[in-house]
């Protein structure tokens, strides 16, 4: 009898345990998928049958560690102590922590935990991890003990180059363009992000402002790769096309809305990201798209006889030809010529709220993630109070200002007929091992015009460019179809901006660009040269 009480009691306490090992399997399957609050909540309440203690405190410090709660976690890695069998393999969660960008956290869960037998795998993550956090006499001595046949012949290759280049002193290799090549270097010591391709020098140095990835480098992650969609060919062909101009030009290819230039002239400055300025014109392509889109009867407005000024509640409203543009056949014709008239006049009769819903709607007053960092985009300013204002609202004078990428974005979005979507930066970003622990958020897709009204606006946007009088006549290259509007804004005293927004080919477009050119003088001539420049080096492309 006393022998049958023996095994009914053995078999108990083995299915309690078993019992208590099934919740822990919910727990490391939860923290597998990335839900470390679930994780936390089942280990805790289990936890306290006091069974496998030390594999639940793996599990709640490994949860709390991937939430970024340090101290939460501190209590249970000092009560995890040496576990003969683990509830998570080491490797699994420096992968999880890798990705997190918690090399330190790794290396206290790797202390704490202390297992019968290092895995190669273990250690090559530790190494891994000891080389981010500048232990590199300790990385090199755990490398060392790495049999190489048993763990990934890239990664510990990789590994080896990483820890050479840290012994020696050497930057890290941080940032990358779409070809693989190295743009910028990450300096441990120093915290210092430094341009490898002075290309790029504006977007990835501190010095070129607070919207620079040198900058925000502690924000982002020093110690993941960040592989970008960016184009050594076409910065150089943006850059040439700028010149001596101060300014920027950001191109995006509008079929997946990847930014492939970033290009900023004149002193270090990423003014594409960091500057903005009153938009003049090209802000009538979007009142168009709004009549267009809305139902507006705007063919009813034609024959439009342009004086050179309109009436607005007694004021004179002029344009920017004083003697006006005479007799206007079509939209086409209006839009080729910039007739601030007619658009002043085609805002009044959308109306105040309407203009400023539509506007909101392309993205003014907003942000834009770009998988590294978040950009702000054109802003509204100021109140639009009367019919006057409201005039100079649809033009965009007084009342709004935009930087270089919301531009580029919007060229995209009349390329992709009516579309505006996010552009992406980022492709892909990769720990010191080569894992990849990011890729590129999803895009945002929001169609704020429609088909229709884009594809009138495209055949106005080719008379800006094709027709006599079209402000972007000097900008076409021949054999390369185009859609364009320019813009002429700031202050006279100061030298006024030119504002380029276009893409090409117009049947199927590969490029979508913005351009600024500050103090460069009327759209029509500077702008309208760089637009030209930039698509003869980028015909071959296109």
């Amino acid at each position: 009898m006393r022998r049958f009480f023996l095994i009914a009691l053995v078999v108990l306490v083995a299915l309690l345990f078993g019992v208590a090992w099934m919740p822990i399997v919910q727990a490391r399957d939860a923290l597998r998928s990335g839900h470390d609050a679930e994780a936390v909540a089942i280990a805790d309440r289990w936890s306290q049958l006091h069974l496998w203690s030390s594999q639940y405190h793996q599990i709640l410090a490994a949860g709390y560690l991937s939430m970024g709660n340090a101290a939460a976690a501190r209590a249970h890695l000092s009560a995890i102590g040496s576990v003969w069998i683990s509830a998570l393999d080491k490797s699994e969660i420096a992968r999880h922590l890798f990705a997190r960008g918690r090399y330190s956290d790794f290396l206290a869960y790797d202390s704490a935990s202390r297992e019968r037998h290092d895995s190669d795998d273990t250690l090559l993550y530790r190494a891994a991890a000891q080389a981010v956090t500048n232990q590199s006499d300790a990385a090199a001595a755990t490398f060392a003990a790495i049999n190489a046949a048993n763990v990934d012949k890239q990664k510990y290759e990789q590994l080896k180059v990483a820890i050479d280049e840290r012994k020696r002193g050497l930057p890290a290799r941080y940032v990358f363009d779409r070809d693989g090549r190295v743009i910028a270097v990450y300096y441990p010591p120093t915290n210092l992000v430094t341009a490898a391709d002075a290309d790029f020098a504006p977007l990835v140095e501190a010095k070129g402002g607070a919207l620079t990835i040198g900058a925000l480098v502690d924000q982002i992650g020093p110690n993941t790769t960040i592989e970008t969609t960016l184009d050594p060919f076409v910065q150089k062909a943006a850059l040439a096309a700028l010149g001596s101009y101060r300014g920027s030009l950001v191109a995006i290819n509008p079929q997946t809305n990847e930014i492939l230039a970033i290009a900023n002239s004149g002193p270090i400055r990423n003014r594409a990201f960091e500057n903005e300025y009153e938009p003049g014109s090209v802000i009538k392509v979007l009142t168009g798209l709004n009549a267009l889109s809305g139902g507006a009867n705007v063919d009813s407005m034609f024959p439009y006889v342009c004086k050179g000024q309109l009436m607005i509640d007694g004021r004179h409203f002029g344009d920017w030809v004083p003697q006006g543009h005479g007799k206007l056949d079509s939209f086409e014709d209006a839009l080729a010529v910039s007739c601030n008239v007619f658009f002043a006049d085609l805002g009044l009769h959308l109306g105040r709220q309407r203009l400023e819903n539509f506007m909101h709607a392309a993205g003014f007053d907003g942000q834009a993630n770009l998988g590294i960092f978040q950009v702000p985009l054109g802003k509204t300013v100021g109140r639009v109070f009367n019919n006057f204002e409201t005039a100079f609202f649809a033009i965009g004078l007084e009342h709004e200002e935009i930087n270089a990428i919301h531009l580029a974005m919007l060229a995209s979005m009349v390329a992709n007929r009516g579309v505006l979507t996010t552009p992406r930066l980022l492709r892909l970003r990769r720990s010191i091992l080569g894992d990849v622990v990011a890729t590129a958020p999803q895009q945002g897709r929001t169609r704020i015009a429609t088909a229709a009204a884009a594809e009138r606006m495209i055949r106005a946007m080719q008379a800006v460019a094709t027709q006599p009088r079209g402000t972007g006549r000097r900008a076409p290259v021949e054999g390369l179809s185009l859609a364009m509007k320019t813009g002429t804004a700031g202050d006279r005293k100061a030298g006024l901006e030119a504002l380029i927004m276009a893409f090409s080919p117009v049947d199927n477009p590969k490029i979508a660009f913005g351009v600024i050119a500050e103090g460069a003088g009327p759209a029509e001539y500077a702008g309208a040269k760089i637009a030209h420049d930039f698509l003869t080096k980028m015909k071959t492309r296109l």
